[in-house]
């Protein structure tokens, strides 16, 4: 009886260290700063490691008036396209990067919503 109190004792404590290890990581991924730009060069996205968005660039605007002169539709469509795949390709990474610092805390553990 009194070995299973002690297994479970240390249980709690493993626990605890874990979620104090899992506030530091979450610490870090907050002041993580990942970015990607889109395919045609155009949209250079910025996002956090927990993925909120701190700033969106414009990297190449005189191809972007150029289309918008000659087809403002298919701009908008352009533009759009490449807004997303630059905030895909970066929240993928910011992903990656999450998935591995937390499932070091985790001992590799596979733990619903971590991995």
């Amino acid at each position: 009886m009194f070995d299973k109190l002690k297994d479970m004792g240390s249980m709690m404590k493993q626990a605890k260290e874990m979620r104090s290890k899992m506030k530091v990581v979450q610490s870090k991924l907050k002041k993580l700063k990942v970015s990607a730009v889109d395919k045609m060069g155009w949209i250079k996205v910025i996002l956090t490691g927990d993925l909120d968005c701190t700033g969106v660039q414009i990297l190449n605007m005189d191809e972007i008036v150029a289309l918008i002169k000659e087809s403002p539709e298919k701009a908008k469509a352009k533009l759009e396209k490449a807004i997303e795949q630059a905030f895909n390709k970066a929240a993928g990474e910011s992903k990656k990067i999450a998935t591995s610092n937390l499932s070091e805390v985790s001992g590799g553990m596979n733990i619903p919503g971590l991995s």
